[in-house]
Parts: structure tokens; C-alpha cells; sequence
């Protein structure tokens, strides 16, 4: 008899329901397994071998077993029938980081097999050889390296106009017909994980929430969100009486998620009282092809006079808690900025200047040295307004302690957030990942 097994290091309820109802679409027994209690990794991955070569054994000869692991989401539903039709097995090569030359791996989220001699022995050979690696090192004996002893289809491979197999990375997944994504990581050259910096168990779940709509409920994947204009106008200005003002820019290019934002951040201001100035285009005062994170300090200058604080904030952050108020934060300081998660001494997403005269003066010594910069034309360009930013701020020596505070206190990045975060911000991003997690993320801050 056929049989699907879902393998989990730890239950996923959400993925487990994705591979249940694929099998009852199709009448399909289903069994699933958890392997936490297997501390030593090398054990897990030969845990999963044994399962599949037991259950083989005990299939009728040519029956199919089909093993799906914590990364696997079904996305369209195929009948295992068309997709074995002529095969043995159904094991996919997984694409490599970027260049054309690094290796290829076996993508061992998704594994089907026949019960036939030449599958039964491979499987034996593989567990043979994990089991060798727990007593002395077997190089390039990684478990996907080790499943390229099975046949193997090519990257990408499709049944028909269905892809069989695609990881999460591939741009453009959602817009395809896919039979299983990956939610795995790349492989790096030597065969083991490859951690990408974005991606954490928050984005996963969501991903797998998607993928739930899509299979069971038919909903499109990754739909864009579509939040209305507050204002047709190039600048608003909210509760512009208030102490402490908040003050972004967008432009059209990047509305999808800058006005998710932008809803969010008035409603968090209408809450606490906060001045919200919104600019909606690069202002006529300005050259009209430079780039709007470029403008930082000259916006903050230009409200700096009107309030006790300015803050700037990027396009693309959320109040998480709405409950939770600024105040203790700009207590006892006159500037306020937040460490960058990666090298940069401070990310310039999150800038907070009391007024003062010395501030001031600091704003109109960074729109110096930004504004002398040629190329302005990208967010990246001429190495970015982050890196003349902080230059200015390293030669007025506001690079210290009691200015920059740590990730979790204002400038959250995703992997970092949880429901007590005050701000997150959802930079590195592509379209449509950005979008679709702010406006999931934004439904949830309405609650708090």
C-alpha cells in the first residue's frame, strides 16, 4: 500500500495539516514523526532512512512511499500516480546560492521512492554510511550528497506545467504552479545549511500560512495588500501640535508597503498624540532625481523648530505594541539612534534629535556632507545615505553608547520582534515578501 510520512524535528501543526489534507484529496494513508528525542543530528537523518526503507519493506514490490519533511508545503495538489508515472523515484537537484559553478545538491525536503531492490539498497548503502559517519569523518558523505545515488531530476524539474519542487528563493515561486515548496535554506559548497539572515521561523510560519490559504482555502499566494491613500496631497501633517513628531517619505514606487506603514504610524500617533508628517514625493525644493532616504536630515531640519522631538522613520516600519509610549525612551538624552543588525555602527532608519541648538547644528553638518555626495540616485548608490550619515555623526562624535541603543529597544528587525516590541523594521526585504509580512505583522499590532 502506498504511504506518505511526514517527518518533523519538532511538530509543526500548521505543515502537518498542509500534508494531511493533500492526502485526504487523493486517499492516501498518512503517518507522521517527530524526531526531537534524537539529540546527535547524523542520528536524526538516519532515523529518516530507516523509517522510509521499513516502510518500504512493507509495501507490495512497486508501491510508492513519499516522505515530507518540516520544510515541505504542498502548494498545488498531484496525484502521486502522474508524477511517478515512468519513474522509480522523485528526487529533485536544488539550485546554489548565485553563481553557475558551485555544486548542486539533492533537496531532501521531498523524497519519493518505489519499493524496488535498487531503491531498498541505496537506502541501506546511505544508512550504512551515516552510521560510519558517527564514528570517523567521511568527506562529501553529507546526507545530500548522499541521496545523489537515487536518479535525480533536474532544478526545476515539472510534471507537465506543474514545477515539482521549488525552494522559497527561486524569485517568482508564487506566480508558478508548484507541486511542494521548500522552505529550507541553500546549501552552502560543502553540503550543510546556509542560514539565510532574513529568513526565521516568522517568516516560515507565514510562508506555511500562505501556502494553507492557497491548497485549502484557494486563495492566491502572496497577494500584494492594497491599503488606500490617506491623502492624494505630496505632505500631510497629523496632530501637527504635538511634542514629539514623527516624519517619513515615500514615493510611489514603493507604496505597497510604504502605506502600510503609513496607517499604521497614524494610528499609533492618533493614540498617543504624536505629530505625524507624511511626505508623499520628493519636495520641488529638492532635486527631483535624488532619492528619498537620501533627504533624512534635511525633512528633520525642517520640522526640528516645531517640536520637542523629531524622529525620523523609514517607510517601512510598524508600531508592533501600540500601547507602548516614546517618552521613556527619549528620557534623559538628546539623541536617540538604533545599531544596525548587520556591521554598521547604527542603522539610519530610526533617528531621534531633541531640540536643541547643538542638534541642530548636527542635522545641517549631516545635509552637508550627504549633500555633497554626486550619485543620490538609489537607495545604495555612492555607498548609501547610512554610511555619510554615520561619518558625519563619527566626526561630531555622537558614535557612543548613550546614543545607540541595542536592536530590541527601538529599530527591531523581524527576527527580533515578539508582541512586546515597540518598532520593527522590515529592511532587506524583496517585493513581495516586504509587503505581504508588514501587512500580516500590522494586522496583529491592532490588537495590542
Amino acid at each position: 500500500m502506498a504511504l506518505c510520512i511526514s517527518v518533523f524535528e519538532q511538530l509543526d501543526q500548521q505543515i502537518l495539516r498542509n500534508h494531511q489534507h493533500y492526502c485526504r484529496l487523493f486517499d492516501y494513508p498518512h503517518k507522521w514523526v517527530e524526531t526531537s528525542h534524537i539529540a546527535h543530528p547524523t542520528l536524526r537523518q538516519a532515523y529518516k532512512y530507516h523509517l522510509l526503507l521499513q516502510q518500504l519493506r512493507a509495501c507490495a514490490e512497486n508501491d510508492w512511499v513519499l516522505m515530507l519533511n518540516h520544510d515541505a508545503v504542498i502548494l498545488y495538489p498531484v496525484a502521486m500516480e502522474i508524477l511517478l508515472e515512468g519513474r522509480e523515484t522523485l528526487v529533485i537537484r536544488g539550485p546554489s546560492r548565485a553563481s553557475s559553478d558551485e555544486p548542486t545538491f539533492a533537496m531532501n525536503n521531498m523524497l519519493a521512492l518505489r519499493n524496488t531492490a535498487s531503491n531498498r539498497q541505496i537506502l541501506h548503502d546511505i544508512i550504512f554510511t551515516l552510521h560510519k559517519n558517527l564514528i570517523r569523518d567521511c568527506a562529501g558523505q553529507t546526507e545530500l550528497r548522499l541521496l545523489e545515488n537515487f536518479p535525480m531530476l533536474e532544478i526545476n524539474a515539472r510534471q507537465g506545467d506543474c514545477y515539482i519542487n521549488v525552494n522559497w528563493l527561486v524569485p517568482n515561486w508564487h506566480a508558478a504552479r508548484i507541486f511542494v515548496l521548500s522552505l529550507a535554506s541553500w546549501a552552502s559548497p560543502a553540503g550543510d545549511p546556509e542560514y539565510h539572515t532574513l529568513f526565521d521561523l516568522r517568516m516560515k510560519n507565514l510562508l506555511v500560512r500562505q501556502a494553507n490559504g492557497a491548497l485549502i482555502d484557494g486563495l492566491p499566494l502572496m497577494k500584494m495588500p492594497v491599503y488606500p491613500a490617506l491623502s492624494s496631497e505630496a505632505q500631510s501633517s497629523f496632530n501637527p501640535q504635538g511634542r514629539i513628531a514623527l516624519v517619513t517619505l515615500y514615493t510611489e514606487n514603493i507604496a505597497s508597503y510604504a502605506r502600510v506603514s503609513e496607517h499604521n504610524v497614524k494610528r499609533y500617533c492618533d493614540r498617543h498624540g504624536y505629530a505625524y508628517h507624511v511626505y508623499r514625493a520628493i519636495p520641488e525644493q529638492l532635486d527631483s532625481n535624488i532619492a528619498g532616504s537620501w533627504v533624512k536630515s534635511w525633512l528633520l531640519s525642517r520640522h526640528l523648530a516645531n517640536h520637542d522631538w523629531v524622529i525620523w522613520i523609514d517607510a517601512d516600519v510598524l508600531f508592533t505594541n501600540q500601547s507602548k509610549k516614546l517618552e521613556p525612551l527619549l528620557e534623559n538624552r538628546d539623541l536617540l539612534f538604533a545599531k544596525d543588525i548587520g556591521g554598521w555602527e547604527l542603522n539610519s532608519g530610526v533617528m531621534a534629535f531633541r531640540n536643541t541648538a547643538e542638534n541642530a547644528a548636527l542635522l545641517e553638518k549631516i545635509w552637508q556632507c550627504v549633500n555633497q555626495v554626486d550619485d543620490k540616485s538609489s537607495v545604495y548608490s555612492s555607498q548609501g545615505d547610512q554610511f555619510h550619515t554615520i561619518e558625519a555623526l563619527r566626526s561630531a562624535g555622537k558614535l557612543n553608547e548613550q546614543s545607540i541603543v541595542d536592536c530590541l529597544t527601538i529599530n527591531t528587525p523581524p527576527q527580533f520582534t515578539t508582541g512586546d516590541t515597540l518598532l520593527t523594521h522590515y529592511f532587506g526585504w524583496d517585493e513581495p515578501y516586504r509587503s505581504v509580512y508588514m501587512a500580516d505583522d500590522d494586522a496583529m499590532s491592532q490588537r495590542s
